[in-house]
C-alpha cells in the first residue's frame, strides 16, 4: 500500500514541480517570481524523496524460488 501512495504522491510532485517551473520561466517580471522557484525546487525534491523511498524498499525484497516447482 506505501508504494501506491508514494507513486501517487512522487507523480503528482513531479507535475507540480514541472508547472512550477514553467511558471518561473514564464513569468513577467525577472525578479519577482522567485517564491515559484522555491515552489518548484521543494516539489522537486519531495518527488526525488518519493522515488527513494519507493526504490529503497524494492532491494531488499526477493523472490522466493521453490526447487520443486
Amino acid at each position: 500500500m506505501l508504494d501506491v501512495v508514494t507513486w501517487i504522491v512522487g507523480i503528482a510532485a513531479t507535475v507540480f514541480a514541472v508547472y512550477e517551473y514553467y511558471k518561473f520561466a514564464t513569468f513577467p517580471d525577472r525578479q519577482g517570481g522567485t517564491h515559484l522557484l522555491w515552489y518548484a525546487i521543494a516539489a522537486t525534491v519531495v518527488a526525488f524523496a518519493c522515488a527513494l523511498i519507493f526504490f529503497v524498499r524494492r532491494v531488499n525484497k526477493e523472490e522466493e524460488i521453490h526447487i520443486t516447482q
